[in-house]
């Protein structure tokens, strides 16, 4: 059983994934071999708000296995991912 003081309330919110995108107009593309294309800005871990726990994420963990989530001996947080994604249809 761990000490009290290190029990924290893992009650959070976390944005895990975003996207938005942006299709190109059909006349643009008129005099291309291009049917269609979209552009989109995609992020990961955005933010996590939490109650008790700064530098943590509640869902990483030290090993595998329920007894250890929420465990954040030695665990970094996850790292925030900012992407751009181009999708063409020929």
């Amino acid at each position: 059983m761990p000490n009290s003081r290190f029990v924290y309330d893992a009650s959070y919110v976390k944005l895990r994934e975003a996207s938005i995108g942006y299709s190109l107009p059909k006349s643009i593309l008129a005099n291309t071999s291009i049917q269609e294309a979209k552009i989109s800005l995609v992020g990961r871990n955005l933010w996590i708000i939490h109650k008790n726990l700064p530098y943590a994420d509640p869902e990483a963990g030290t090993g595998n296995g329920l007894a250890s989530k929420g465990n954040s001996i030695g665990v970094l947080p996850t790292t925030r991912d900012i992407g751009i994604n181009v999708t063409l249809k020929f």
